[in-house]
């Protein structure tokens, strides 16, 4: 069996050639894994993870996990007041994964699990075969479809130049376009074509062997052509709509997976997230959770975008604010996420949040940044300055909210939803 080696780095770390990393120091980040980054780099400009250098990669404001090869590497998220170490860390990216990409292991016991078992990229890939088996088991989509095929009995429209062409010596034959209602639609190819990808993988082989036996049990799908566009046409209606977390996770593998141009064993599976927005995205999650209890009762809107302004040749700017939070008869918030909190507050950032007031009609607005402080989460309070009078309002704020993303024991901080909210209200 080939051996696969981890390493891990935090965002923004670098990896030089020939140097070594791992637990044990004896994994040597190789001059082909640098060659073949730089190549994935090159042929997916928009994948933006890391940066080129003379023989070393910076990683950016992404995390995740790069296959290359034999070498996996996991790139975790880090806060500067935090001191958890790697395997910490990469617990809580994978439950911040869980939790923002909506899938069914969202509870700290079922994550728990997962973690001890498999590395970042497997439990990815075990989030995604756990779903798509729940789907199996609850009934694979039908939708209708065209078949071209030669029948016994004419249904459906003939189509005589094939009929001609085919049929010429089989008169009991007939070549006919007529609809069938089955289980080959472009929903479950997209899986399907995913367990392939995955039983080709090297990785722990109780994975290899659960992809291999959902394709078992999977129906024969009619190929698709993988690529973004694929799925930015995909529409989901109400038989649908339980596979849009699946079909997520789904996209996520294949469009980031690079079998290498001469084949072989070099193949480059990316699955990296940007880590202001999967901030967003944890944060918007938990405060929805949260808007339902009746103490903190509230609606929570993602980003929503107003035009702001019109250019003389009638195309527009828009202000898109992270989070918006409404009460019924009462004030609204605005609230933008930042992952890093450095000592100076940006002033771009204070004057997007004072336009998002004034356009969403919300007198109170927040920047809020992940910091361990004496409380779960600390309100400073700042204020705009009147126009009229010239001193600092006393209904119009721009305040700094800190967050403590992890609990006593490292692990990520599930009730944070319900602590913003009472600290806001």
């Amino acid at each position: 069996m080939v051996k696969n080696d981890t390493i891990r780095v935090y965002e923004y770390g670098w990896l030089v050639v020939d140097e070594k990393y791992g637990p044990e120091g004896n994994i040597v980040f190789r001059k082909i894994h640098f060659i073949l980054l730089a190549k994935y780099l090159t042929q997916n400009s928009r994948c933006n993870y890391y940066s080129i250098y003379l023989d070393r990669i910076k990683f950016l404001n992404y995390v995740g996990v790069i296959k290359v090869g034999n070498l996996t590497i996991e790139v975790l998220p880090k806060t500067d007041r935090h001191e958890a170490n790697e395997d910490e860390w990469q617990k809580v990216l994978l439950q911040m994964l869980a939790i923002s990409l909506d899938v069914k292991a969202k509870t700290t016991t079922h994550a728990d699990i997962i973690l001890r078992k498999h590395s970042v990229l497997e439990a990815y890939l075990y989030l995604f075969l756990q779903n798509a088996e729940i789907l199996l088991h609850s009934g694979l989509v039908k939708k209708y479809r065209t078949d071209t095929s030669n029948q016994n009995a004419l249904k459906g429209k003939l189509l005589f130049n094939q009929q001609v062409s085919k049929n010429a010596v089989h008169a009991e034959r007939f070549y006919v376009a007529h609809q069938v209602y089955d289980k080959n639609n472009v929903y479950n190819a997209i899986i399907e074509q995913t367990l392939c990808c995955i039983t080709t993988l090297k990785v722990s082989e109780s994975l290899t062997k659960q992809a291999s036996r959902l394709l078992l049990d999977f129906p024969e799908c009619t190929p698709q052509n993988i690529s973004s566009k694929l799925f930015e046409k995909l529409v989901y209606d109400r038989k649908t709509e339980r596979y849009r977390t699946t079909i997520e996770l789904a996209r996520i593998i294949l469009l980031n997976y690079h079998p290498d141009i001469k084949g072989g064993s070099n193949s480059i599976l990316a699955i990296m997230f940007d880590m202001n927005i999967l901030w967003e995205s944890y944060i918007f999650r938990m405060l929805s959770n949260a808007s339902h209890d009746p103490d903190t009762k509230c609606q929570v809107l993602p980003q929503r975008s107003v035009s702001f302004w019109q250019h003389p040749d009638k195309w527009s700017l828009s202000l898109i604010p992270d989070l918006l939070v409404k009460r019924d008869g009462k004030e609204s918030f605005v609230l933008d996420t930042k992952w890093k909190y450095k000592s100076d507050t940006s002033m771009e950032d204070v004057r997007q949040l004072y336009a998002y007031g004034n356009y969403f009609e919300a007198s109170r607005r927040y920047l809020l940044y992940p910091d361990r402080r004496a409380k779960k989460v600390e309100k400073l309070e700042g204020s705009f300055y009147d126009t009229v009078t010239k001193n600092p309002s006393t209904y119009e704020k721009c305040g700094l909210i800190f967050i403590d993303l992890l609990n006593q024991d490292k692990t990520l901080n599930l009730n944070i939803g319900f602590e913003i909210l009472s600290e806001l209200f």
